[in-house]
This record gives structure tokens, C-alpha cells and sequence, in this order.
């Protein structure tokens, strides 16, 4: 297994007054204490330098079911002047052991930004003396870029998540027998004032051994469920996006909404079987969602009695309430805006919109008090936040030059103060986390959060694909599920193959349930299919074939619920395959026993048929149908056969 550093050695590295820290941490006071947590060790470790008054505290933990260390930086400016310039900070800076003669390759995802190829899987060779970096674009930290990698170092690895919901980095360069890895913020370059301390990127390191790199992906997933889910209370079980419906493609198309109207869908999607009911971005200010975010008023001319008629119909069925708002944009002219200039930066691309400034407590404290208000008010379950622009050009314009990183740190840090805040006051309550669609997952927000709509490719101009909608919604199954096991998608239609091709822990109904037309009793098969194997697509996941994008390619993964020696698989054969039939391997099947197997090709499930393992292990699909999809369900028979 790769060898990480010593616990009280330093992982970070920065400058201060342009000397590297490797040089000075020698000569500073260092401590380290030991605590014992309830799932592993926090080791905490001090350095600090009295001439300049800075202090670098290293918080390390170690897991006691996962083999990961996790690392947090903070530096903290203890003296009564502002401090030398603190720059290049870096929570990870480290080398990596690697055999000199074995490749080395780097696995990772391309994030969202509304393609049909967000959240491809990607890998680069690190060969001698190259140099490979990522990074997302505009300060959402999945956009274009997914903050989780899977470094492989011959026989073993090392999987690297980031937890950072600005613009991290990550740089790789081969040197000899090793690999040097860097992670942190893009830019750094500050002063401390007297008494300031800053945070930096949370960085998870979880070793792994062997010639699957998937034991390596399926840690982080085992580390995300255990460590970085919320959990309901009192059973403990983690909080899933929901089956839900909204009204929103039908708002985009004709700018209508009533609230009859919602009330009638509502009814419906708990016919279907919906876990909530879901009002986006059409129940504020006069109806322009686009041009008064900033405005947090609701249309009284559509719902005159506030949105509580909504939240209670919703509870009365049974189902939550998810409720959109997008706080941190802020267009020119709204209440926000005009009423409190203080509270937002200025300076980015776009003159009518402003950034408002969770770094600054009094703005974060308002739009808490008015999100938390209507959530009170209205009976909301589900909190959906969006941000649809980038908020890099106004941090950066932000900054003094001796202050470059503190506009970034600060609306960051009460980016969390907001949504722990929120789950403070309202307990039970699930946050969504959008972000124009999946361009906001890292490490921290899935501590919060979840992503109840994972790209805007699925969003209104979607059908406009044709058969591309479906293979864009499989890859991002197939991607994403790779490194983070909880995430919802848009489904907009309900034949086998289309509704797997989108399905996750959650989906959404997108289209008009109420519509004459709208196939619902496919719908209902669909969603019950859905429930029935959830639980499974938390377990260990396996690409059964590399993802692509080839519209004659087939789409096929498994998840392995290993305690009970029983799964799933899906199989999706696209709309130009040529090839009726795929010989594929099914990952952790033991060879010598019996498996009761169903094979599913419609919402109707298969009859159940016994199979040796050697035979499920090597079975050959056959779908004959173009496009078509197959569901393969199998548990293994208990007290024959195999080892037990």
C-alpha cells in the first residue's frame, strides 16, 4: 500500500515573505496532540513562529474503518501587526512513492458544464518529467473539473478528494521513483491581519492496493457514506435526493404558473408515487427568475396565501417540499441591491449582476433570516440552492494585492456558516445543491448536501438531442457514480431504457405529469422499480465496460452490496449498436456457488432462475432490441455451495 506521510509530519507547504516553509518549520515551536474521535483519531499539529506571529495548525484525522487520512490547514497571525505575505499555501504538498520503471497513471472526471460529456471519465499517463494539473473554471468547483482522482502507481494507489466549493487546484509531476502531488487553493498571496486566520481546502488521501483501481474508487465511496453523508435522525440512515416532480419545463415554455395548477400536479405525482413536490425558480418577485434573484419576495399574484397552501398539501401526502433560491447572485435593482449595496461585490463580467458577499456577516446573517423565514413560513423539506454564474472575477476584484485568496476564503467559509445555519434552525432539513447542474460537487458540499439535478444538459433544451439526451444522462451515471455515490437526474421519458438510462439514488420527473398524453402507468412501474433496488446503488460500483460517448457503444456498470452477496447490473445497448449481444465478467461473484438471478428487460420483473457463479460471472447479454436495456437482479443462495 502507498506510504503517506508521518501524522505529525507537515503535509502543506506555503511561503512566508518569500522563504518556503520546508526551510522554516524547522526552527519554529511545534506541538501535536492526540484526541480519540468516535470513528478514528484527530491529530492536531502546531508550528509557530514567534517573530512573525504566524501559526500553522495542521488538523489531521484517521478513520478507523476507512485507511484515509483527511488534512485541514489553518494559519492564524497571532502577533498585533499584519503579518509578512503568507502565499502558495498549500494543504497537500507532498511526494508520493512510485517504482521508477511502472506507469503511472492519473484517473479522473471531467466535471459539468451543461455537455453532453459531463462527468466523462478521463486518465492521463504521468510519465518522467511531466507536468498535469486541474483545476475547474470560475470558482464553482465542479465546473468542467470533478475535485476526486484516483492516483495509480503501478501495484496500488492513491485516491485524492478535495474538499474546497471555490477554485482548488491539484498539479502531478513525475520525478523518478516517485510522484510530487500539490493541492489547494489556485492563488494565494496574503498579509494576515492581527488575530486573522484562514482556512484552507479540506484534502482526503486514501491509500489502496492491488491492480483494481476500483478498490481505490469504492474507499472513497465507503468513506463518503460513512464520513461525508448527512444523516436522517433518529435511524442514521443517509439523507437520498427524492423521486420528485416540478413544473419548471412547463413555466420555461409557456411562462404560466398558477397555483391550481401546482396543486394538480402535486396530486398527480403522489398517484405516481413521488417522494416530493418540487417549485423552482417561478415563485418570486414578478416572474423574470432570471433578472430578480436578490428579490426574496413571494408572487403574491400567484400565491396570494404565501406558499404554505403547497408545503401542507405536500405534507399531508405524504411528500416533501423542495424549494428553489439562488441567494448568491444578485441582479442590479433588486431589494438586495438597492437596498443594501454593502452586502455584494461588483467588478465581474456581467454589469447587472452583483455577487452577494457571504463574507460579510451581516449580509450572510439577512439572507439567512429571509431564506429561513420562508422555509418556516412554507413547510420547505428540501432547500435547493443554485448559483448560475461564476463568482471568480469578483473575488479576485475584490482583493487588495497583498490580500489575494481572503474574498475567496471568506464567502466560502460562510457559504458552510449558511448551510449548517439553515440545518441548525430546521432540523431534518436536506439541502439540494444545483449550481447550474452539478457544478458544485467537492468534498464539503457532500457533507451538506446533495446534487438533486447533476446537469443542465437534462434541462429544457434536453429532447432537443434526440437519442443524445439518453447516452449524456448514462455517462453521467457512469462517471460520477465512480467517486460520489449520491446524485438525482432529470427523466423525461418512461420506456425502460430511457428512465435507466438517467436513473440514480434519485430522479426527477420533468415533463407535465398532468398532460393527457403522459404514460403513467409506465411512470408508476418505473419509479417502483427505482425503490425497489435504491439501496444497491450505494454499494461497491463497477464499470462493466469503459464509458464513452459512441453512439454504437453499449453502457453497462454493477453495484455490489458485499454483505449480502447481492446486486444489480444494468445494460443499456444505444440506439445505433450494431451488436445484439455483449460477453461481459460481473465483479465479486464467488465462482463456486448458486445465485437466484432475474433478468429484466421491461419495468415487469423477469422470472427468478438459479445460476452457478462461474456462469453469472461470464454471462452473455442479450438485448435484441435497438435501443433496449436489460436489468439483471442476483442474490446469492445461502448454505450452498461456495465459501461460507
Amino acid at each position: 500500500m502507498t506510504t503517506l506521510p508521518v501524522d505529525t509530519n507537515p503535509y502543506f507547504s506555503f511561503k512566508l515573505g518569500g522563504a518556503r516553509s520546508r526551510d522554516l518549520l524547522p526552527s519554529w515551536r511545534f506541538d501535536t496532540e492526540t484526541m480519540r474521535r468516535d470513528d478514528g483519531l484527530e491529530i492536531v499539529s502546531t508550528w509557530a513562529d514567534e517573530p512573525s506571529g504566524i501559526c500553522a495548525i495542521q488538523h489531521l484525522r484517521r478513520f478507523d474503518d476507512i485507511p484515509g487520512v483527511e488534512v485541514v490547514l489553518r494559519l492564524e497571525n497571532r502577533s498585533t501587526v499584519k503579518s509578512p505575505v503568507v502565499s502558495e499555501i498549500l494543504p497537500l504538498d507532498t511526494r508520493l512513492p512510485a517504482d521508477a520503471g511502472q506507469k503511472t497513471f492519473l484517473h479522473h472526471t471531467k466535471g459539468s458544464d451543461a455537455r453532453w460529456d459531463d462527468f466523462l471519465p478521463l486518465v492521463d499517463e504521468l510519465w518522467e518529467g511531466r507536468d498535469f494539473a486541474l483545476a475547474p473554471v470560475g470558482g464553482r468547483s465542479s465546473d468542467s473539473a470533478l475535485p476526486f482522482m484516483n492516483l495509480q502507481l503501478g501495484a496500488g494507489g492513491v485516491v485524492i478528494a478535495i474538499g474546497w466549493t471555490g477554485q482548488w487546484m491539484a498539479r502531478f509531476r513525475r520525478e523518478g521513483a516517485g510522484i510530487h502531488v500539490a493541492a489547494g487553493m489556485e492563488r494565494t498571496h496574503i498579509s494576515l491581519e492581527p488575530g486573522e486566520t484562514v482556512r484552507t481546502p479540506r484534502i482526503l488521501l486514501i491509500p489502496w492496493e492491488g491492480e483494481d483501481r476500483y478498490v481505490g474508487n469504492n474507499l472513497l465511496r465507503k468513506a463518503i457514506l460513512a464520513h461525508y453523508t448527512p444523516r436522517k435522525q433518529p435511524d442514521g440512515e443517509p439523507v437520498l435526493p427524492p423521486v420528485s416532480h416540478m413544473t419548471m419545463s412547463t413555466y420555461h415554455r409557456t411562462g404560466k404558473v398558477t397555483l391550481e395548477d401546482e396543486l394538480d400536479a402535486l396530486e398527480r405525482a403522489k398517484e405516481l408515487g413521488c417522494e416530493a413536490y418540487w417549485i423552482d425558480a417561478c415563485w418570486f418577485g414578478t416572474g423574470n427568475w432570471g433578472g430578480e434573484t436578490g428579490q426574496w419576495t413571494i408572487r403574491k399574484d400567484v400565491f396570494p396565501d404565501g406558499l404554505a397552501p403547497v408545503g401542507k398539501a405536500a405534507a399531508r401526502s405524504g411528500m416533501g417540499f423542495v424549494l428553489w433560491f439562488e441567494p448568491e447572485r444578485v441582479c442590479v435593482g433588486t431589494e438586495i441591491e438597492r437596498d443594501h449595496p454593502e452586502f455584494v461585490l461588483r467588478g465581474g463580467p456581467n454589469p447587472n449582476f452583483c455577487l452577494l458577499n457571504l463574507g460579510y456577516a451581516p449580509a450572510r446573517e439577512f439572507i439567512c433570516d429571509r431564506i429561513s423565514s420562508i422555509i418556516a413560513d412554507s413547510g420547505v423539506t428540501i432547500y435547493r440552492q443554485d448559483f448560475n454564474f461564476q463568482p471568480l472575477p469578483y473575488w479576485r476584484a475584490a482583493d487588495p494585492p497583498d490580500r489575494i485568496g481572503v474574498s475567496e476564503i471568506r464567502h466560502i467559509e460562510g457559504l458552510y456558516w449558511l448551510w449548517d445555519e439553515l440545518r441548525r434552525r430546521h432540523p431534518g432539513l436536506a439541502i439540494d445543491n444545483c449550481a447550474s447542474g452539478g457544478r458544485r460537487i467537492d468534498l464539503e458540499t457532500t457533507m451538506r448536501s446533495f446534487p438533486l439535478w447533476r446537469s443542465d444538459f437534462s434541462d429544457v433544451g434536453g429532447p432537443a438531442y434526440g437519442r443524445m439526451l439518453q447516452i449524456a444522462c448514462q455517462i453521467q451515471t457512469a462517471g460520477l457514480s465512480q467517486w460520489v455515490p449520491i446524485h438525482s437526474a432529470a427523466v423525461w421519458t418512461y420506456s425502460p431504457y430511457d428512465f435507466r438510462s438517467a436513473m440514480s439514488t434519485g430522479v426527477t420527473l420533468y415533463n407535465s405529469i398532468t398532460a393527457p398524453d403522459f404514460p403513467a402507468d409506465d411512470a408508476k412501474k418505473a419509479i417502483q422499480e427505482l425503490k425497489r433496488i435504491r439501496r444497491f446503488l450505494l454499494a461497491d460500483y463497477f464499470p462493466l465496460v469503459p464509458v464513452s460517448f459512441a453512439t454504437h457503444d453499449w453502457c453497462a456498470y454493477q453495484y455490489h452490496l458485499a454483505e449480502e452477496s447481492a446486486g444489480i447490473a444494468v445494460f443499456l445497448r444505444r440506439h445505433e449498436s450494431p451488436f445484439p449481444l455483449m460477453d461481459t465478467r460481473l465483479r465479486a461473484i464467488d465462482c463456486s456457488a448458486d445465485y437466484e438471478v432475474t433478468m429484466s428487460p421491461g419495468f415487469e420483473r423477469g422470472a427468478v432462475r438459479e445460476m452457478r457463479g462461474e456462469d453469472l460471472s461470464r454471462i452473455c447479454v442479450q438485448i435484441p432490441e435497438t435501443p433496449g436495456s436489460l436489468l439483471v437482479e442476483y442474490r446469492k443462495i445461502q448454505g450452498r455451495g461456495g465459501v461460507r
